[in-house]
């Protein structure tokens, strides 16, 4: 697919927890509709950190962030979540709730306060289990299904949210080697889809 126009930048981005050392400083990169950047780093390096503040989930102390084009600042947390879905590293089920509805809840950037989902949203999250291929587990209990199947469901809530931006913060790390291979691939055709996609991962391979 031919590279879109820059949908995320950050600029010179740097960032501690309170008076801790600097995690990270002189960040700066920009990413287009259809690529992968892979931000490569062993464990404890400030990758996942670096994800949550390009997620928004944790200020810059130096910098700024833009998507497309305008300061993320500047943008509600609403805006934010249309463009931007996050795959956090681990997923700790506390509710039983069907994979389908779990893969629902990717659509709260578009329902407002104590509105319930609409047809069109249920519809957007079976297309995201189906582009995923776990259309099989839509009615099991997200607490039931394995680890690697709790993965894919995230990814497709990811899907089912819309964003331009995808972030992946170690998306093989608790994988055995096949399912990483079918993790790399399936993060090859959410570019091809058009999607920007940030990875983290600590393996060279």
């Amino acid at each position: 697919m031919m590279e879109g126009n820059v949908q995320l930048e950050i600029r010179q981005g740097a960032f501690r927890y309170h008076d801790g050392p600097v995690i990270f400083e002189d960040v700066s990169f920009s990413l287009r509709a259809g690529q992968v950047f892979c931000i490569l780093g062993p464990n404890g390096a400030g990758k996942s950190t670096l994800l949550n503040c390009l997620a928004n989930l944790f200020p810059l102390q130096k910098g700024e962030i833009l998507l497309n084009g305008q300061p993320m600042h500047t943008l509600s947390r609403r805006e934010v979540a249309q463009w931007i879905g996050y795959v956090p590293q681990s997923q700790d089920p506390t509710y039983g709730y069907t994979v389908r509805d779990f893969v629902v809840m990717g659509r709260a950037p578009y329902i407002s306060t104590m509105q319930l989902p609409k047809q069109e949203d249920f519809e957007k999250a079976d297309q995201a289990l189906e582009i995923m291929g776990i259309e099989h587990l839509r009615d099991r209990p997200y607490t039931d299904i394995s680890g690697g199947e709790r993965q894919q469901a995230t990814i497709a809530r990811v899907i089912a949210q819309e964003p331009k931006i995808i972030l992946m913060d170690e998306p093989t790390s608790s994988l055995d080697f096949g399912n990483q291979l079918r993790t790399i691939r399936m993060i090859r055709s959410l570019a091809q889809r058009g999607y920007a996609v940030v990875m983290t991962t600590h393996n060279p391979d």
